[in-house]
């Protein structure tokens, strides 16, 4: 595994040891050699040694038990990103059993429990160490919140919410599929002034970082993430969004168990009361000709954008003017034989390069986190 945000962790404090992380990937636990040591109360080198007895002996097979991960290491003031090896579950056992097979036992229990508990409901917590510790209970709330404010989570709430709400809901009906799409641009212009169309006419940019999109999967965008208005979201306004559709759940919940039938009309006008209380305004129709125009404008820029990145990969000192008027056509050869894949391969590693000599000093919260830190009460 080569990105520290995929790793699923989780912190193993019993048997008065200090916390100590431990990784859950593949349906089973990892752990780095000084995690074993510090688990059974015994030297690394210890540990060392009976893994390579273990593996000598053809107890266990080192390749099926052993993974590098990435991740963070300390470095003098620095914090760097480092692939360290590390051991299953069985490998962690096999030496527990040989060096205190009462703590073996004991972590074995503890370590099944936590995998069919990651298995069945897709996360674990610690709930002890959360009750002694308000500080993480605060931390585990914002991750909670920064979840459930993802526009993707938003909108798949209030969805749900028309499925059971509304007494007219028939999903395979037009109505339906224009209701909602209606439904999203009522939210994106209540938070930006604007709907999804307006928002990549507006934002998509070739000469902006990412091309102005905040929400995309890899290091570069896509062009159909560029088409996607949602994408140009900060995260002050998927938060402000989300406070709006955690309201209007609730109106409909309330309406819900006081036996009130609505129609989708009728949970439409709501929302619009809902939107006019909060100071927000409320969109009322469309302008058909904007999307087909947001969408050649969002393709333009995109191709402008890769062709900007194709020559920061050449090591041009870019300069858009220049670019536009065609100084940079000596290029062109040299940019055409850079496929899609080259390119993402080479920011790719760039943006490893940057991430394991990261100085120490930048937070360890994603940006995301922080807005929603921001937004704690008891903080």
């Amino acid at each position: 595994m080569d990105n520290q945000e995929n790793i699923n962790s989780i912190i193993y404090s019993e048997d008065g040891v200090d916390d100590i992380k431990v990784i859950i990937d593949d349906d089973t636990i990892w752990a780095t050699q000084k995690n074993i040591s510090d688990i059974f109360s015994v030297a690394k080198n210890t540990v060392g040694e009976h893994l390579s007895n273990i593996y000598k002996e053809g107890e266990l097979n080192r390749d099926s038990t052993t993974r590098k991960f990435r991740v963070v290491q300390i470095e003098g003031d620095r914090e760097v990103l480092r692939n360290i090896e590390h051991h299953n579950l069985d490998a962690i056992i096999s030496v527990g059993y040989r060096v205190n097979s009462q703590k073996a036992t004991k972590f074995r229990i503890w370590a099944t429990g936590i995998i069919k508990q990651y298995i069945r409901d897709g996360y674990v917590i610690n709930e002890a160490v959360l009750r002694d510790d308000p500080k993480r209970l605060n931390e585990l709330a914002a991750k909670i919140r920064e979840l459930r404010a993802s526009e993707k989570n938003v909108f798949a709430q209030v969805k749900d919410c028309f499925k059971l709400s509304a007494s007219d809901y028939e999903p395979t009906s037009d109505e339906v599929r224009s209701f909602y799409s209606l439904l999203q641009d009522k939210f994106h212009h209540a938070i930006t002034k604007m709907t999804a169309s307006k928002l990549i006419k507006d934002r998509a940019d070739a000469t902006e970082d990412n091309m102005g999109l905040i929400s995309f999967k890899e290091l570069l965008p896509t062009k159909q993430e560029a088409k996607t208005g949602k994408n140009y979201l900060t995260e002050d306004e998927l938060y402000r969004m989300y406070l709006l559709s955690e309201q209007f759940l609730l109106f409909a919940e309330s309406s819900a168990l006081m036996g009130k039938q609505l129609t989708m009309k009728q949970l439409h006008d709501q929302l619009d009361n809902l939107l006019k209380l909060n100071g927000y305004p409320v969109f009322e129709g469309y302008m058909d000709y904007i999307r087909d125009e947001a969408m050649k404008h969002a393709e333009s820029e995109y191709e402008t954008f890769i062709e900007l990145k194709k020559l920061e990969m050449l090591g041009v000192d870019v300069d858009y003017t220049d670019y536009v008027i065609g100084e940079y056509n000596l290029y062109r050869e040299q940019m055409d034989q850079i496929t899609l894949a080259k390119l993402r391969d080479h920011f790719r590693k760039k943006y490893q390069d940057i991430i394991e000599h990261k100085p120490k000093n930048i937070g360890r919260l994603t940006n995301a986190l922080r807005v929603a830190l921001d937004h704690n009460p008891n903080k």
